[in-house]
């Protein structure tokens, strides 16, 4: 007997963004790749997460670790790109070095997304971190989000500063921590 098999279930996770893939140059002319991760990148990723500095750790996940496990790492590495969607920046002249992060998530109700920035300590203030913030924004308004915003550290200045460069307005929560919104519409 033949077995029928329904071949729309196998497209059910989205397939790789490659429209989001570009290259950009620093400040300093170091070129770098633009493009969104992929499962194989978790070792490259986890590299970028033990470089960076107690502080930058504290800014990004609003808490200091030795090391990320395995099944973190995992989550931010392995993405249905439907949902959300991390774009990273890979150093050109390397075997591939990631240097930098940007990740937005749909929230449930689909009009409004979180998201996150992340420079490697060496890297800031190249412009890397505006760089990732655009390509942010505008994988956003491909996803059809209304609004993204994020939850922001209120020492994190360089963030705070980028976040209202970009015309995102702040609205502070509690003593410690801003949201920065952005309508996209």
């Amino acid at each position: 007997m033949l077995e029928l098999v329904d071949h729309r279930e196998q497209s059910l996770i989205a397939s790789y963004p490659k429209q989001y893939v570009a290259t950009r140059s620093l400040k300093n002319g170091v070129g770098v790749l633009l493009r969104p991760i992929k499962a194989e990148d978790e070792g490259r990723f986890k590299e970028l997460i033990k470089s960076l500095s107690a502080e930058s750790l504290r800014f990004r996940f609003f808490e200091i670790f030795k090391e990320m496990p395995h099944e973190r790492l995992a989550r931010y590495c392995n993405l249905d790109y439907d949902r959300q969607i991390a774009i990273v920046a890979e150093l050109q002249q390397s075997d591939g070095q990631i240097i930098g992060a940007g990740r937005v998530i749909a929230e449930p109700d689909g009009k409004s997304g979180e998201f996150a920035v992340l420079v490697c300590d060496p890297w800031q203030g190249l412009g890397l971190g505006s760089m990732l913030t655009d390509h942010i924004i505008s994988v956003a308004k491909d996803m059809r989000l209304e609004r993204i915003f994020a939850h922001v550290l209120s020492n994190n200045y360089k963030m705070i500063r980028l976040s209202d460069k970009k015309g995102f307005k702040m609205e502070k929560l509690d003593e410690e921590t801003v949201k920065a919104s952005l309508n996209l519409q």
